[in-house]
């Protein structure tokens, strides 16, 4: 059957929509990650394992192609959600395999359990490195204590294959403040974990709880020398036990029991920095009245019902003065002319607005060229 224009035309239009469903969106400036500049071009599609097209987009300045895509992601051709997913599963405690079967079973998506292994490694050093950045607000108690990791591919100890994990908690707002992972209990790893918790808090502590390890009263003498009160816990039938550490410890043996110990040293270390992001900033505590200890730490990073999408959103973005114009990115034309960067006002800009730009490009260290109608904002750059 012959059709006429107008039928095409609504055929051509339909498939043009359908075609624009499929591709991701995102709220990305449209600038290019390299030299920052507004002269980027659309360059083909990336397909993504859930069928979904991402865009790749080319930059005229200096031709570096690129895909604007959600922080944290764009470098990966699974689906963000997918891999936040998977990351509540491991800390749920079902092994890397049961996570891939799960995975294919939900989404028909066929995942292998290495590729889950370099996301877990991947992500846990991203949020850790932006988590790290932060100041909690804690009291002046200190719990410290150390429990047994059946680790399968790792240099026998004594009688069997285990590390040993080395908290530290704040028992008012259950805040976990540092974790480490040794071979053995002595004097010198009761030291690493203690020093790693002064580097992550502004302030010693004038009292730290214990059990009756030697290594403890050691490691408290060369720390904070007399400063600070050593309190050491005995059993229960005396009354006063470590509990907030206790109770951490026994979750990991919960989580671990199903999966039966761990790989390898590196595997442990990265579940254990995994699992303590995880205990501070997903998992809310009823003990904090429905909060995470980094709320009860007064550290609100305003998290979705995704956590882990969230945490590596805020994560991966870089301090720059792109992040900071926001939507405002789109008043400037932004031209990286090779030793320096020239931005420009695409047109009239409303006064309040112009003094928020002109604010943000001083903070970076940006000059307003006066030229009648053709001032620009330059960088030099060196």
């Amino acid at each position: 059957d012959k059709k006429c224009k107008h039928i095409i035309s609504c055929q051509l239009l339909q498939d043009s929509i359908v075609s624009q469903s499929d591709i991701e969106q995102t709220q990305q400036p449209k600038i290019c990650p390299k030299c920052y500049s507004t002269t980027i071009i659309k360059n083909g599609f990336r397909k993504i394992k859930n069928g979904t097209k991402r865009q790749k987009h080319s930059c005229k300045q200096c031709k570096y192609r690129f895909i604007l895509g959600e922080n944290g992601f764009s470098n990966v051709t699974s689906d963000p959600r997918i891999i936040s997913e998977s990351l509540n599963l491991i800390m749920s405690g079902m092994s890397y395999r049961n996570v891939t079967s799960h995975i294919h079973s939900t989404h028909q998506v066929k995942i292998s359990h290495p590729t889950i292994v370099n996301w877990v490694k991947k992500y846990t050093n991203l949020i850790k490195k932006y988590v790290e950045t932060f100041n909690p607000e804690l009291s002046d108690v200190w719990s410290l204590d150390e429990m047994m990791l059946n680790v399968k591919n790792t240099k026998k100890t004594g009688k069997g294959f285990h590390d040993w994990l080395w908290s530290i908690i704040d028992p008012k707002t259950r805040f976990l403040i540092a974790t480490e992972v040794s071979k053995k209990r002595e004097i010198a790893d009761a030291k690493k974990i203690i020093s790693s918790g002064k580097k992550l808090v502004s302030q010693n502590p004038n009292y730290i709880l214990t059990d009756c390890l030697n290594s403890y009263q050691a490691a408290k003498i060369d720390e904070f020398q007399n400063r600070t009160a050593h309190i050491k816990t005995k059993s229960l039938k005396e009354g006063f036990v470590n509990r907030p550490i206790e109770r951490y410890h026994n979750e990991i043996r919960e989580k671990l029991k199903s999966r039966r110990g761990l790989g390898k040293d590196e595997s442990t270390q990265n579940f254990a920095e995994l699992y303590k992001i995880h205990h501070n900033y997903v998992r809310p505590h009823m003990g904090l009245n429905g909060k995470t200890p980094a709320q009860a730490a007064n550290i609100d990073l305003n998290l979705g019902h995704d956590k882990y999408l969230d945490l590596i959103k805020h994560a991966s973005k870089k301090p720059n003065f792109v992040n900071n114009l926001g939507k405002r990115i789109e008043m400037v034309t932004i031209i990286n002319e090779g030793d320096s960067i020239k931005v420009t006002p695409t047109g009239w800009i409303q006064k309040h607005t112009w003094r928020e730009i002109n604010d943000i490009f001083r903070l970076y260290e940006f000059s307003w060229l006066s030229n009648g109608n053709n001032g620009c904002w330059m960088k030099l750059l060196s």
